[in-house]
C-alpha cells in the first residue's frame, strides 16, 4: 500500500472519478425508478449519466453491481433517518411503528427514490442483510421480552417489511399527505397487532407515530 506520492493531477483525477461514480448512481436511481431493472441496459445508464461506457466498468462490474450501490445508498439514507427518530426510544413496538412511518414519509418526500426500493427487491427481507439489521434487532428484542408473540424473527421480518413495502408503493404512486398519514396509521396498527401488541395499544402507538413523523415530516 506504499504508493508513490501523488502528482498534482492525482486529486483532480480522484475528484473526477468520484463525480463519474455519482453520475452513474444518479442515473441508476432515475432509471430504476421508471423501469424494471431488466429493462435498463448499461447503454441507457451511461447515456443518462453522460459518461463513456468504459467508465462504467471502472466503477461497477455489471448492472447488478450498480443496482446494489443504488439501493444501498437509498436505504442508507432512510435508515439514517430511522436512527434519528428512534434515538432514545426503547420499546420495540414504538420503534417498529416509527420506522415504518419514516418510510412512508420518505415516499412522500422522495417518491422517485421510494420507487427504486419498490422495484428492486434484492435483500428486501433477508435477515442477514446489513440494511435490515435495525428492524431485525427490534423484532428480536420484542420476541425476547414477550412484547411480540409472532413465531419467528424471520416470519416477523417478512410480514412487517412486506406490508411496509406495499404501503410505500401506494404512497409513492400518489403522494398525498393526508392519505399517507391515514395509510401509515392503519398499516402500523395492523403490523403491531400481527406481532402481538394489544389492539388498543397498537392503535395508540400507530396514531402517534403517523401524526408525528408522516404528518409532521
Amino acid at each position: 500500500m506504499n504508493a508513490p506520492e501523488p502528482a498534482k493531477t492525482g486529486p483532480a483525477k480522484t475528484g473526477r472519478a468520484q463525480r463519474t461514480r455519482e453520475a452513474l448512481i444518479r442515473a441508476g436511481r432515475e432509471l430504476f425508478s421508471e423501469r424494471a431493472v431488466d429493462a435498463v441496459a448499461i447503454d441507457d445508464i451511461v447515456r443518462a449519466a453522460d459518461v463513456a461506457k468504459g467508465s462504467f466498468y471502472n466503477h461497477f462490474t455489471d448492472r447488478d453491481d450498480l443496482v446494489r450501490a443504488v439501493v444501498g445508498q437509498v436505504r442508507a439514507q432512510v435508515e439514517a433517518r430511522v436512527g434519528e427518530v428512534n434515538a432514545g426510544v426503547e420499546d420495540p413496538a414504538r420503534r417498529m411503528a416509527r420506522a415504518i412511518c419514516v418510510y412512508q414519509r420518505y415516499a412522500l418526500d422522495a417518491p422517485r427514490d421510494a420507487r427504486v426500493l419498490i422495484r428492486v427487491h434484492s435483500g428486501l427481507a433477508s435477515p442477514g442483510s446489513p440494511l435490515n439489521r435495525g428492524v431485525f434487532d427490534d423484532i428480536s428484542a420484542g420476541l425476547a421480552t414477550g412484547r411480540f408473540t409472532i413465531a419467528t424473527t424471520e416470519a416477523a421480518l417478512v410480514f412487517a417489511m412486506g406490508a411496509s413495502q406495499a404501503a410505500m408503493a401506494r404512497t409513492s404512486a400518489d403522494p398525498q399527505p393526508a392519505a399517507a398519514v391515514s395509510l401509515a396509521q392503519q398499516v402500523c396498527t395492523l403490523i403491531l397487532r400481527g406481532l402481538g401488541v394489544p389492539s388498543a395499544e397498537a392503535d395508540a402507538i400507530a396514531a402517534q407515530a403517523a401524526d408525528e413523523i408522516v404528518r409532521g415530516g
